[in-house]
């Protein structure tokens, strides 16, 4: 029974013990080989320390660096890399997510071993462990996090070492875990799972990121407590850290001046990011107050110290305006309420389009039905402003809750997951798969450069492209998708064969080098039993499993009869914002 299940989390505390978190910060201090030395908030705390004598250590300090994973990451994104980081290639950031991962490890078989009595306990071996990865990530992030795990000394087989998404990991957590949650206006009201059939949106608001994907609770005839994905996933970069990314580029960029803020970003670094430190402070203790038709709105002003450093570092003009809006207070920066809700808004008003995306796709990959909840989990839903306004927007027509601890659905979701990761029955497909072949040449569709004349006389098309499955398809986690594809001879010593894997937006592609279509990766297939055959009608079938948090793929070889698990070298997916992209 999951309501026996007993769920131990740490909370840490931040901002000189002001507050808690159930999560560490993701940061990571580095001496100057390179070696991590320090994490979470206590590097923040070491690095505010040594940045303020200079830096003499020549430490590294990075910060909100996950996202930097991703190839195409935006040069303006929330990651922050100073001193020794300042200039990380993507090989960095991958080192730095490995360490994060080998401390946490290291610091949970610490704390497992140190509840066993009297040898009676938990070893390695009978622990699965479980990673959350944004539902935005691409198959090539998802291997590169496994990659990051493996090199942390974690457990590299899938069965000891599983992905789930941060939405889905929430999902399970609200619909497995007894309890309250928080309506629109706080009444308590409970998460609809013993309707057979019912929906669900998750809203998974965090500090990088928004992921949102949509879920079904039981059909009839399936066991309870199971949940099958009915919108593809979907969101982007849209958390709580772009509010401060605002701040500093309009407010600051208002009161500083441009040029002037370019400059003082580059000869004052520390102090530009204390006082983002010291707005994030007061963002975190804000209440919206709603007005009469249900909008949210901040009423006070926002007081913000500024650093002596900086504030000297000012042209006189700009310190007696800033005094002056301060009421005659130097040293201080006041923002206005109607400048704290448009930094909100500029976050919010997105996140609230990409809802209403995942809404339409529901409908339109569904049986067109729509959501009967909307769930809002993640740090970020602990904004009342967040929360009041998912609630105008959408109250009339769902119910929104809101988890008493938003943070914590998804730490609890991954734990029941590990332990029971058939709780997700079924999937959506983000892509169209397939991969490239030759197939029948069509007489006035195909274009007649593709056409070749085969062995056996026939007409054919090259480079057509073989679906195995279709963007927002539904795939159960059990259904294998199988083909048959004929490879060339294989000469002594090759030993594998590479099938390219593509992926499309589209729902129905023709070619495998059409606009749109991307390589994902290669499927390295065994063939070692077919070593120096010759003939052309060798084949080789091949078995993809898309409906896992991860793509699944084994071969079998039909001289030798071996079925073997095939790996899947990923290349970056670039081309993602196409007609529905995320």
């Amino acid at each position: 029974m999951t309501n026996n299940r007993l769920i131990v989390y740490q909370d840490f505390v931040t901002r000189g013990g002001s507050s808690s978190y159930p999560k560490d910060l993701t940061a990571v201090l580095v001496d100057r080989d390179g070696t991590a030395v320090e994490f979470g908030f206590k590097a923040r705390k070491r690095w505010q320390a040594a940045d303020a004598r200079g830096n003499p250590d020549r430490l590294g300090y990075a910060t909100r660096f996950k996202m930097a994973l991703r190839s195409d990451a935006p040069q303006t994104d929330v990651t922050r890399f100073h001193g020794s980081l300042s200039r990380p290639d993507r090989r960095t950031v991958k080192k730095l997510i490995s360490d994060c991962l080998g401390k946490l490890y290291r610091t949970a078989l610490e704390e497992i071993d140190a509840t066993s009595f009297r040898g009676i306990g938990f070893t390695e071996d009978d622990i699965r462990w479980c990673v959350t990865v944004p539902a935005i990530w691409r198959d090539a992030e998802k291997q590169a996090m496994r990659d990051a795990a493996a090199e942390a000394s974690m457990p590299s087989s899938e069965e000891r070492l599983l992905l789930v998404s941060e939405p889905e990991a929430a999902a399970i957590y609200c619909a497995l875990t007894p309890g309250t949650l928080l309506g629109p206006t706080r009444p308590e009201g409970r998460l609809d799972v013993e309707t057979a059939g019912s929906r669900f949106m998750v809203v998974d608001c965090g500090g990088g990121t928004v992921d949102i994907t949509s879920y079904q609770i039981r059909t009839d005839g399936l066991e309870t407590n199971r949940l099958a994905e009915v919108g593809i996933p979907d969101g982007g970069p849209l958390g709580s850290a772009y509010i401060n990314q605002h701040f500093v580029e309009r407010v600051l960029a208002d009161r500083f001046g441009v040029e002037q803020l370019k400059a003082l970003t580059v000869s004052h670094s520390r102090e530009i990011a204390l006082l983002e430190d010291r707005w994030e402070e007061q963002k975190t203790g804000l209440h919206s107050e709603t007005t009469p038709d249900g909008t949210p709105v901040f009423t006070g002003s926002c007081d913000i110290e500024v650093p002596g450093r900086l504030w000297e570092a000012l042209a006189e003009s700009t310190r007696e305006r800033l005094t002056e809006e301060a009421f005659d207070d130097p040293y201080h920066l006041v923002l206005t309420p109607e400048e704290v809700t448009d930094l909100h808004e500029s976050v919010v008003g997105r996140v609230l389009e990409t809802i209403e995306r995942q809404r339409r796709s529901v409908i339109d990959h569904g049986t067109g039905n729509g959501v009967d909840q909307i769930l809002v989990v993640g740090g970020f839903a602990r904004s009342t402003y967040l929360r009041d306004r998912i609630a105008q927007r959408f109250g009339g027509e769902v119910e929104v809750l809101i988890p008493q601890d938003p943070a914590v659905a998804v730490l609890g979701g991954a734990v029941h997951f590990a332990y029971d990761p058939s709780v997700i029955w079924e999937r959506r497909s983000k892509y169209t798969y397939g991969y490239g072949c030759s197939m029948p040449f069509r007489e006035g569709v195909d274009p007649e450069v593709r056409s070749f004349t085969d062995s056996e006389g026939d007409v054919m098309c090259n480079n057509r492209f073989s679906i195995m499955v279709r963007r927002g398809a539904p795939v159960p986690v059990d259904r294998v998708v199988a083909r048959s594809i004929g490879i060339p001879g294989v000469v002594a010593g090759a030993g594998t064969v590479g099938i390219p894997l593509f992926a499309t937006f589209s729902d129905d592609p023709q070619y495998d080098d059409e606009a749109g279509v991307e390589l994902v990766g290669t499927v390295s297939a065994d063939v070692s039993g077919s070593e120096n055959l010759r003939s052309s009608e060798h084949r080789l079938d091949i078995y993809f499993a898309f409906g896992g948090s991860e793509i699944a793929v084994e071969t079998r070889d039909r001289v030798s009869g071996a079925r073997r698990n095939a790996t899947i070298t990923f290349t970056e997916l670039y081309g993602r914002h196409g007609k529905a992209g995320n």
